[in-house]
């Protein structure tokens, strides 16, 4: 599995980025290069405004491989499209064009339309609308065997629930979202779930639970290979670590040493 030096270095070259233009107003060049060598792990605050520099937004997730909504592959390409640019307002006024939703004929298909419109909906602010959407989306699944889309469209709801201040559905989803979790056929989609719970938890500021399902949620990239939302999870990680700052002196530095020792599986500087 990738660590995250390799990871940082990854996104700044994905950005087009040197060291030297990454690092400016955020650390020394060489302190950036012993942290994408893994001879330096950054403390939260210094991670957070590498996050920062590389515009990475905690909210915004873009699917490993998105779902077909039509046979038109013309249609699967403008949505994928709109989705991996984060273009939520175009992506709405694409999925509710007639000519769009004339085209979409399958059950599998159907799911899909709903759930990319729930998103879209979503991250345009049409809270209600995107619950709607989400829950149309799970109109025909069997509820004992979900698959992967099935469980973001739960986790979908689950923040809709916390930006409605809605703590027990926000959390009864993130449980639908894990029903017979085991049972299911591997693919990278399913890591954002672990992702999204815990993004969940940490709006409802229950940082335990956050670190919780980060943590399995590493293990869990790691088994199958994958190196697919391990920047998101660092990050998140780098703000839990930061949250900590909240209580007394002693348990923010066992908090921030326990995440992170935990999250790397290594020691951290005494000056963390």
């Amino acid at each position: 599995m990738k660590n995250l030096g390799a990871v940082l270095k990854e996104l700044r070259k994905e950005k087009g980025l040197t060291q030297k233009e990454l690092a400016e107003g955020v650390c020394a060049q060489s302190m950036l290069s012993a942290i994408e060598n893994d001879v330096y792990i950054p403390n939260a605050n210094l991670l957070v405004n590498l996050a920062n520099k590389l515009d990475v937004d905690l909210n915004e997730i873009s699917l490993a491989a998105n779902y077909s909504i039509s046979d038109y592959n013309d249609f699967n390409e403008t949505v994928d499209k709109l989705c991996n640019s984060h273009q939520y307002q175009k992506l709405l006024e694409f999925l509710e064009d007639d000519t769009v939703a004339d085209f979409v004929e399958t059950s599998q298909q159907m799911q899909a339309y709903y759930y990319y419109l729930g998103v879209a909906q979503l991250q345009t602010g049409s809270l209600d609308a995107g619950l709607s959407s989400f829950k149309l989306s799970l109109a025909e699944v069997n509820h004992l065997h979900l698959n992967t889309i099935s469980r973001l469209a739960y986790l979908a709801m689950g923040m809709i629930d916390v930006l409605q201040n809605n703590k027990t559905g926000a959390i009864d989803n993130i449980d639908l979202a894990f029903r017979n979790w085991n049972e299911f056929a591997y693919d990278e989609n399913q890591n954002i779930i672990y992702y999204l719970a815990a993004l969940i938890y940490f709006k409802l500021n229950d940082y335990q639970n956050s670190t919780a399902y980060l943590v399995d949620g590493i293990a869990f990239i790691a088994k199958h290979d994958s190196h697919y939302m391990l920047a998101n999870c660092y990050f998140l990680m780098a703000r839990l670590a930061q949250e900590a700052h909240n209580d007394d002196e002693r348990l923010e530095a066992n908090q921030r040493k326990d995440l992170f020792s935990e999250l790397y599986g290594e020691q951290i500087f005494k000056d963390f």
